[in-house]
């Protein structure tokens, strides 16, 4: 029987199924800059970088950690302009505090019906803070942050973690998550029920005996469990 849900937050939580790379790209584009997607895919990449082994970023709630990534972007492409990193900071925080509101009444519908809740996240160690920050916090049991426990998705001996956490066999856990690499194939792999958050776009499955659960939006969840439940039992 199906008794605990987790996670994953980038992409998942903080959205619904929109990687951050996709959202800035389009935030550079409606502010004018017109740089081709590879270059703005380095400077993301290069702010990735940044943001694993910085250690204010740790502390971080969710305006400060997207401050430091506009910076190191838009440091490393060269381009000093408050009002630019202004619309990158504001226009990414905007739809995620709408998200969270819709993800938070989500996650409490969730509790009610029974089930244990959790993130696990390759996040920059302030997962927990971003939580809290959200509203999530009141409705996990579990949250595991990849740089404070030091095993990062897609390693399945994460969701292994998360399932001696929660005290229970994977068998009895699902993994929601946005990434089928990231977190549907190694949960999968680890024993867990997978539903993949493929997004308002339709993507090609690159395997679809791993998916039990495919999800337009994380709205949709409840619904398809109810669908689901012998499935599931």
């Amino acid at each position: 029987m199906l008794r605990a849900i987790l996670f994953d937050m980038g992409g998942t939580l903080d959205g619904d199924g929109l990687h951050w790379l996709d959202r800035f790209v389009a935030l550079y584009q409606s502010f004018g800059v017109k740089l081709p997607r590879e270059m703005i895919r380095a400077a993301f990449d290069e702010a990735e970088r940044q943001s694993a082994v910085d250690e204010s970023i740790m502390s971080s709630n969710l305006e400060q950690m997207i401050e430091l990534h506009v910076k190191w972007q838009t440091k490393h492409l060269g381009l000093k302009d408050p009002e630019l990193e202004q619309h990158l900071v504001g226009g990414f925080i905007e739809p995620v505090r709408e998200a969270a509101s819709e993800n938070a009444r989500l996650l409490a519908t969730l509790v009610e019906r029974g089930f244990e809740l959790g993130v696990v996240s390759n996040g920059c160690g302030n997962v927990e803070k971003l939580c809290a920050d959200l509203g999530y916090a009141p409705y996990l049991s579990v949250l595991v942050d990849s740089r404070r426990v030091g095993i990062s998705k897609p390693d399945p001996a994460i969701f292994h973690y998360a399932a001696e956490k929660l005290g229970g066999h994977p068998a009895a856990m699902m993994m929601v998550g946005d990434s089928f690499e990231r977190d549907v194939a190694p949960a999968k792999k680890a024993g867990m029920k997978t539903a993949w958050l493929e997004g308002v776009v339709a993507r090609q499955c690159p395997d679809p005996s791993l998916v039990d659960l495919r999800l337009r939006r994380l709205a949709d969840l409840p619904a398809a469990l109810s669908a689901a439940s012998l499935a599931l039992a």
